[in-house]
């Protein structure tokens, strides 16, 4: 019993012991190891776009006038492709309206507003002074606000090479030049014609009329066959839109003609013996693009001719001989050396 007694204390000592033995701790299971964290890199800010550049473009006549204005309406649009700009433009502008034009164009925010007329240089600087915002610029001689500049043909060294040729092809001695006016620089191309043509024919007689505007075919085309009839046998015109009027009645009348602004010889190609080519699509060119690379100075005025190539004759048709070739290259590096003087703008040479 003592021994029942022994063997049964053992046996719960024994049990006690186990039960407080502390618990086996639970094998626990490996992860497996992760990835390093994909740290994404913020998406690149697109760059901002450019703002579009704003050009708005003022002509007195239409854009279709065959010249002047059509070479700068062209001009116009091959920068708009170009520099993709936004463009805009109005035609036919009178005097009346055109300080209209130029400040509803300013204010509607146009960063560049171009007038391609001399006569509209006043009406530029007098509007643009009330939008100093506002870059303007104007085919004239004047800049009288730092937001505008004028650029400018000489607008008489291309007639003087002209000149040169009207004075050792004609055989009459007669040269008659239709102009929009008698204006101070119709009077400088005419005296300019005249000089030119007196380097080699002293006994040269200009015929000098005036259409009174840029458009009357009409009038241009009645006033040279009145100089022809009166024995000029070269007519030169520059009068807008006229000047395919004048070319009409040399073609009617067989008489040898020099065209202006642009090449006319597709008018009449065996009788237009040249053409005194004014580059004006350079001058929205270089006003668009000085002000896209910062390197015009603007409230200046820019007079450009022969030296610059903005005035030059257009290809002579086969009736102009090698001699007359040479004497206008001479005449060009004259001008081109500054050995031909301007000519008077106030009155005829010959008075």
């Amino acid at each position: 019993m003592k021994k029942f007694s022994l063997l049964m204390t053992f046996v719960l000592l024994v049990g006690m012991l186990a039960a407080c033995a502390p618990a086996a701790e639970a094998p626990v299971a490996e992860e497996p190891a992760s990835e390093a964290p994909v740290v994404e890199e913020p998406a690149a800010e697109e760059p901002a776009a450019e703002e579009q550049l704003r050009v708005a473009m003022i002509f007195n006549t239409t854009i279709k006038d065959g010249g002047y204005a059509q070479a700068g309406y062209e001009s116009l649009m091959a920068l708009k492709e170009k520099y993709n700009l936004e463009v805009s433009y109005q035609e036919s502008v009178t005097d009346a309206t055109v300080k209209d034009v130029l400040r509803s164009y300013a204010a509607e925010g146009y960063d560049l507003v171009y007038a391609h007329e001399l006569y509209f240089t006043d009406a530029v600087n007098e509007v643009a002074p009330e939008f100093p915002d506002v870059k303007f610029g104007v085919t004239g001689y004047m800049a009288s606000s730092p937001n505008v500049v004028a650029l400018d043909a000489t607008n008489w060294e291309g007639v003087y090479l002209a000149g040169v040729v009207a004075g050792m092809m004609t055989e009459s001695n007669k040269i008659a030049m239709v102009t929009v006016s008698q204006s101070p620089i119709a009077l400088k191309m005419v005296n300019a014609m005249y000089m030119g043509a007196l380097v080699s024919n002293p006994d040269t007689e200009i015929l000098h009329l005036f259409t009174g505007s840029f458009d009357d075919v009409v009038k241009a085309k009645e006033m040279a066959t009145a100089a022809i009839k009166d024995g000029a046998d070269i007519v030169y015109a520059n009068c807008g839109m006229g000047t395919t009027g004048a070319i009409e009645a040399a073609k009617e009348n067989n008489t040898f003609a020099i065209g202006s602004s642009v090449d006319r010889s597709a008018l009449a190609p065996e009788l237009v013996l040249t053409s005194n080519v004014l580059d004006s699509g350079r001058y929205i060119t270089i006003a668009v693009e000085g002000l896209i690379n910062g390197d015009l100075e603007w409230g200046q005025v820019y007079v450009l001719g022969v030296k610059d190539g903005v005035e030059f004759l257009a290809p002579f048709n086969d009736a102009v001989p090698q001699e007359v070739k040479d004497a206008v290259e001479k005449a060009t590096q004259d001008m081109i050396d500054g050995k031909v003087e301007t000519p008077e703008s106030e009155k005829y040479m010959w008075d």
